[in-house]
Parts: C-alpha cells; sequence; structure tokens
C-alpha cells in the first residue's frame, strides 16, 4: 500500500462522541532525533492491568524521580479503575449490578453511574450497535480452549438478555431490568482509563507523554522535538506488518480489528467484535482505525464503525481508515491507502 508522510493531525474537527474530560492492536511507536536530546530523557514502563499489557512513556527534562512518581501514579489509577469497573472482579460494583439483575437497583460510585449513563447515550447515538450489556451473550462466545460455534437457537436465546434499554439508573443506583442481563465494561473501560491517566500525567506537570492500553494509544506532545510515529497493524499479515504510521502530538489512535481474538471454523472466522443486532460476530470490517480528541470516544467509534462498516466513517466525517470484510481500504485524511490490500 500507499501512505502519504507522517501527518501532524489537529484535534479540531473530531466531534463525534463526547466523552468526559478525563479491540486489540499492536502499536509500533518512532521518533525523530533532534537536536536537543542530550537535555530530555523518556522513562518507560509496562506492566499488566485490566487483561492486557500497558506501556507508559514519559519525557523529561532531568527530572527521573518525579517522571517515576508519575508513572506510579498511573500504574495506581489503573488498578484503581479496575477495581470499580472490572464484571470480573466478584467484589466489583459492576459485578453487584449484574448479581442484582432483575431484582433491583444497587447503589454505586457516581463515577461508574456516570460512565454508565454514557454508554446509554453511545448506545442511543449509535443504533444501538454499541451496548455495555452485550454481556448477556458474552457466555456463548469463548475464544479460549473451549470455544465452539454456538447454534443459531442458543444465540437467539441470548439476544434476549441484550438490550441496554432494560438499564435503569435513579441517582447513584443502577440495575439491570431481567434475570439473565449483565454489563460487561471491556468495550469502553479501556478508553476511560487511557483519558483518566493522561488527566494524571497532566496533573503532575507533564507535557509530553505516551499511554498505550493493549494497542490503543493516547498521546500529548513530542518526544525529542517530534510528534509521536504511530504504526497501523495490517489486519492480516504478522504482528508487526503496518498499513502505514500516522504522526500525532495530541489524541488518540484507536484501533478495532478481527484479527486478535477469533478462531476460524470450516473457513469462517468468528471473531470477538459481536454485533448485538444479530448476536454473530459482525461481518462489515476486518479493522478500523480512528482518530479521536478523547480514547473513550474513540473505543467507542471504532467499534460503531467497525459493525456498521466504512459508510458510517462517512457519515459521522470522522478521521477514520477502514479495511472491509474484502479486503478493501477506506480512509479518510491523514489517511492514505491502496484501494485493495495486499
Amino acid at each position: 500500500m500507499n501512505c502519504n508522510p507522517p501527518t501532524v493531525v489537529s484535534s479540531q474537527n473530531r466531534k463525534w462522541f463526547k466523552a468526559a474530560p478525563a479491540l486489540a492492536m499492536l502499536i509500533a511507536v518512532g521518533w525523530a532525533i533532534s537536536p536537543d536530546r542530550r537535555s530530555s530523557a523518556t522513562l518507560r514502563l509496562q506492566w499488566q492491568v485490566m487483561g492486557t499489557l500497558w506501556t507508559a512513556e514519559i519525557v523529561h527534562q532531568g527530572q527521573p524521580e518525579q517522571a517515576n512518581a508519575a508513572l506510579n501514579a498511573v500504574m495506581a489509577e489503573l488498578r484503581r479503575i479496575d477495581e470499580l469497573m472490572s464484571e470480573w472482579r466478584p467484589e466489583s460494583p459492576v459485578s453487584a449490578i449484574n448479581d442484582h439483575a432483575g431484582r433491583g437497583l444497587v447503589e454505586v460510585p457516581t463515577e461508574l453511574r456516570e460512565l454508565v449513563e454514557r454508554a446509554v447515550g453511545y448506545s442511543e447515538r449509535s443504533g444501538g450497535v454499541f451496548d455495555i450489556t452485550w454481556r448477556g451473550m458474552g457466555r456463548i462466545w469463548r475464544f479460549d480452549d473451549e470455544f465452539r460455534v454456538p447454534s443459531p437457537a442458543e444465540v437467539s436465546a441470548a439476544k434476549s438478555r441484550v438490550g441496554y434499554r432494560g438499564i435503569r439508573i435513579e441517582g447513584n443506583r443502577v440495575g439491570l431490568a431481567r434475570a439473565g442481563m449483565s454489563i460487561g465494561l471491556g468495550g469502553i473501560a479501556k478508553g476511560y482509563a487511557l483519558d483518566r491517566c493522561g488527566a494524571v500525567l497532566r496533573a503532575k506537570g507533564f507535557d509530553n507523554w505516551l499511554l498505550d492500553g493493549g494497542g490503543d494509544v493516547l498521546v500529548s506532545g513530542a518526544r525529542n522535538g517530534a510528534p509521536w510515529s504511530l504504526g497501523i497493524q495490517h489486519p492480516r499479515k504478522e504482528r508487526g506488518a503496518l498499513l502505514g504510521r500516522v504522526s500525532l502530538s495530541h489524541g488518540a489512535l484507536i484501533t478495532s480489528g478481527d484479527y486478535e481474538r477469533f478462531r476460524i471454523v470450516d473457513g469462517v472466522r468468528y471473531h470477538h467484535i459481536i454485533d448485538p443486532r444479530s448476536g454473530w460476530p459482525a461481518t462489515a470490517s476486518r479493522s478500523v482505525t480512528v482518530l479521536a480528541d478523547s480514547a473513550e470516544a474513540g473505543v467507542v467509534l471504532a467499534k460503531v464503525i467497525f459493525i456498521y462498516g466504512p459508510e458510517r466513517a462517512s457519515k459521522e466525517n470522522v478521521e477514520a481508515l477502514v479495511v472491509d470484510k474484502d479486503g478493501r481500504c477506506h480512509a479518510r485524511p491523514p489517511f492514505q491507502c491502496a484501494a485493495v490490500l495486499p
């Protein structure tokens, strides 16, 4: 494919979802060398939390102790959000909501209630293809050693447990209308966490940093005087094979793809991005990459475009790179690609 030279992207035209201030893909990070390289240094830390690998890089001016403290604060924030929002932790408020499905509302922290409210708003804006109650059918789609293709009857039954209109919110009390319903915040919590960690770094006085949560990236400023250079994974080639690069000095680069968690059975690719309208893996796209002001908005938008297909990016006037189900590439500036991928 042919790509433009790296382009610095402004944020003024990104308007889709309005997230509060502040699914898996490999991102390659590069940088240019500048004459002032001796006056700055980069501190990098990696850790596993929220079920994925996180990387944080801070550019500092001879402040290693302050940078290290800032990275520790990022790690603490991620752990806090995981404890608050993970449906896999039996003691979390989300698990309490799920445990009481069909039996009433439970008191939750304001922060969680606000995120659930925004998720409902995203559902309404997207025509229901973004839906945090997807987890009601999650039991029939397991992309591990127990994977099997469910029957149409199983899918139909599971769909009855999904529907964002069954979310009940009264003050800080949240509940689910029917037994068997279940909330899963995996489609939004990582983006929210990226935004929150960016806010932590800004509060610590750092302007030049990169945060990578399982391939979804939020950046600020530059490294060695140049914008962060971010690579976009090819959806049908080995890890690290890129469609191209884009240079970014502010905002998020987010990708949803069918190539991270999937199984192929009888020539059919089954993957983890489920279309709640059908109950089956979405079929319109292979990968979608978007640019957004906030990571939360970006992760939602990438998933919505993935399910609807490339026409949704055009409709929303979003900076996006979409590889459709047939391998055709649909690009909106600053992205550019060949019409059909090799």
